[in-house]
């Protein structure tokens, strides 16, 4: 409803009441009084595509639970459009040989009043590195001193670990080598505080719904109604609530992007992704923002599944690799609006001095599809699988239930077929079920993504090291892990950039993924949504400085 005509009608009751008895004036002011104080709220509205599986700080890993984190809790350090910035660590101090960090805290509360102190930043990052705990992410805490060996149980004992509590305003962490990211790594997610004696309290029930966490962020989530909407309110609590030009933040679950765009259409949503049909349309409206989001999709092989030992053999994953026409995919599924991924570490991450691909310029794929190449690739894996018929192989491809998930694969489909001969089926599931059937390796191949979670290659190499958390595919390679491990524990920067390179030559060559492309996001938004940042590294969008101020 348009500002306006609400000040108009709202005027017309007021009018109305004069001639309509006291009752009826004392009535009408109070609903007038109502509608104004809702006025004068901010409310910024947008849309996701699925269900937020976990808001568990140390057990999320998906974008959706990243970026609902990032505005409810706050960890040491906040990084916001790419710079770090003090969080609930208003200073802190960094030791000559740059690993021990020494950080204090400011004077912040947790949504039910009581202090937010180093105690609760300890407990967080040894629960994230406690094997009970089963993290995913445990290894982003493996630059710390016996974080690594407390993770693996190599050491049971947690006080041996690197992170400590001096008293309840100093917090010190111990690294093992320089991590120049270090900091900028803190604002991730995994090491965001929780409150030791209310995660006991909750028990298993512990972040499974609104009032079942503490905030110590901008906002707290006042209502979280399951697979269809969440509700964040401004955080009274926070340290810095005066920033916070926000009153209410609402975010409807809208499954197909055509339905998300038809809401922004209507006046429902305050921005929206671009469906890709519509991108021309209002990129000659002079209304068409881009961004590259950090992500990165591709193929990714269950090397281990019973049965299927094509699924395991390099060369028919090269095949799968060159018969792909990444051009043709995007122009078909993304309206134009992406970039081939012909290697994997993406090309917008830092390097030793610029660029990590412009130092290291690198393509294993081909932008278009290499039918010839392919079929060369595919022999070579028939006659190590002695057969001879590639009609044989078959398998099926894991994917999200949307329209255009369903359309990606179907390109796919088709381009397999067509440059290969082989037969792919598809298997399409709720968004939170295709991330368990992964986590169990419950599938043959799956359509998976990845986004950064800080400015350096490693947060996309150290996936696939043996047992990793996030390596579900059964695939280990010494080589690969003991290039990871150097790259990880080397202080020699040129080095470890030298050992990366080298990783990700042999992750493509050997390992278990395929690239398809680099993400970049066309979007829009109202005029009057401002201070909206749109991030390649951590949470997107970042909403928490977001304004809606003249909104009608």
């Amino acid at each position: 409803m348009l500002r306006k005509s609400l000040a108009l009608i709202l005027t017309l009751l007021l009018v109305a009441g004069i001639f309509t008895g006291c009752s009826q004036q004392s009535t009408n002011q109070t609903e007038s009084k109502q509608q104004q104080e809702q006025l004068k709220e901010k409310e910024l509205v947008f849309a996701i595509g699925a269900e937020v599986p976990n808001l568990d700080p140390q057990k999320a890993t998906d974008t959706y639970a990243i970026m609902i984190g990032n505005a409810v809790f706050e960890g040491l350090v906040r990084v916001y459009d790419g710079k770090v910035y003090p969080g609930m660590a208003e200073k802190w101090e960094v030791s000559e040989d740059k690993k021990t960090y020494t950080f204090h805290l400011r004077d912040a509360k947790w949504s039910d009043g009581s202090p937010v102190t180093a105690y609760d930043f300890e407990y967080a990052i040894k629960r994230l590195l406690d094997p009970k705990t089963a993290s995913e992410y445990a290894f982003q805490g493996y630059y710390i001193v016996n974080g690594e060996e407390y993770n693996t149980g190599k050491i049971t004992d947690p006080n041996q670990v690197g992170v400590k509590a001096i008293d309840e305003k100093t917090l010190e962490i111990k690294l093992n080598v320089p991590v120049k990211y270090f900091e900028s790594l803190l604002s991730f997610i995994s090491f965001m505080p929780v409150k030791k004696e209310f995660v006991e309290k909750m028990g298993e029930k512990f972040a499974a719904d609104a009032d079942k966490l503490l905030y110590n962020g901008p906002f707290i989530l006042k209502e979280w109604k399951h697979e269809q909407e969440l509700i964040l309110e401004k955080n009274p609590n926070y340290w810095n609530k005066d920033a916070i030009k926000l009153d209410r933040v609402r975010i409807p679950i809208v499954q197909e992007v055509n339905t998300a765009w038809q809401m922004y259409e209507n006046g429902e949503l305050d921005f929206v992704g671009i469906p890709p049909e519509f991108v021309e349309q209002v990129k000659n409206e002079g209304k068409a923002l881009f961004y590259y989001d950090g992500a990165e999709f591709y193929l990714q092989f269950n090397v281990k599944k019973d049965g299927k030992p094509w699924l395991a053999n390099e060369n028919f994953r090269k095949a799968v690799g060159f018969a792909l026409d990444r051009e043709d995919y995007i122009k078909a599924v993304l309206g134009g609006v992406s970039d081939p991924a012909t290697r994997y570490v993406l090309p917008l991450l830092s390097g030793v001095e610029k660029k990590f691909a412009e130092e290291y310029p690198y393509e294993f794929y081909p932008k278009k599809a290499d039918p010839a190449k392919a079929k060369e690739y595919l022999d070579k894996a028939l006659k190590e699988l002695n057969l001879s018929d590639p009609s044989k192989i078959k398998f099926e491809l894991l994917t999200d239930d949307s329209s255009r998930a369903k359309m990606s694969a179907e390109i796919i489909q088709d381009m397999l077929r067509k440059n290969l001969g082989i037969e792919m089926t598809i298997k399409q599931v709720p968004f939170k079920q295709r991330l368990e059937l992964m986590n169990k390796s419950d599938y043959d191949v799956v359509f998976a993504g990845w986004g950064p979670d800080y400015d350096d290659p490693m947060t996309y190499l150290d996936l696939w090291v043996t047992g990793g958390g996030h390596n579900n595919t059964g695939w280990s390679n010494k080589e690969y892990d003991e290039l990871i491990k150097f790259a990880k524990t080397t202080g020699d920067f040129k080095k470890r950039a030298d050992a990366m390179f080298e990783a990700e030559k042999l992750l493509l060559e050997k390992g278990p993924i395929v690239p398809v492309y680099f993400r970049q996001r066309a979007w829009t938004k109202k005029d009057y949504v401002t201070g909206l940042v749109r991030n390649f590294i951590g949470p997107d969008p970042d909403f928490i400085y977001a304004d809606v101020e003249g909104k009608n």
